[in-house]
């Protein structure tokens, strides 16, 4: 039986989702702020919608710098200007020296990222796929695991030392269980 595209689709996109979160949290991690939605300032990471090729990722500066050069561009409408010029320069500059930064960060912690040949948004990533996990979720995921654990047979030994009948095998088993491993 050969699954319907939407259901496809649907499983990708949730997939891509995850991905997504994978994606602000690695940058959150490295201390870059990332635009959760609207006029926000910093990463802005998104799923590639509707194609479904990865996540997304841009940088959009602050409002104060966006302001400006949409100020200068609306005083010389044909951008001919120097302080046109200027202003290009410096968005062209703050883009490339972000998509490399981002890049390194997101290659670093184990994700496969590439350029989107997008001419309108020239400095756009897209990540495809986790190739290995961050040092910093292993080391946190290893941890909640050992605390869990922890505290599971700290809980067990209670159940079991509590337990009215000495012969209950789902407490005394279960302790001595835990209590060998």
């Amino acid at each position: 039986m050969t699954e319907e595209p939407s259901e496809v689709d649907s499983d990708r996109r949730f997939r891509l989702e995850t991905l997504c979160d994978v994606v602000q949290a690695e940058l959150a991690a490295a201390g870059l702020p990332v635009a959760t939605g609207g006029l926000s300032t910093g990463a802005v990471v998104s799923v590639d919608l509707p194609d479904l090729r990865g996540v997304l990722i841009d940088w959009r500066e602050h409002a104060i710098l966006l302001d400006a050069g949409q100020e200068a561009w609306a005083d010389d409408p044909h951008r001919e200007g120097e302080e046109c010029a200027a202003f290009s320069q410096l968005m062209s500059a703050i883009g490339e020296a972000m998509a490399e930064a981002i890049r390194k960060i997101l290659t670093a912690a184990g994700l496969e990222v590439s350029g989107t040949d997008n001419d309108y948004a020239p400095h756009e990533l897209l990540v495809t796929r986790r190739v290995a996990p961050s040092v910093w979720s292993v080391r946190r995921d290893a941890q909640f695991t050992r605390r869990h654990d922890s505290m599971r047979a700290a809980w067990s030994a209670r159940n079991a030392a509590e337990c009215p009948n000495p012969d209950c095998e789902t407490h005394h088993s279960g302790h001595q269980r835990d209590s060998s491993s």
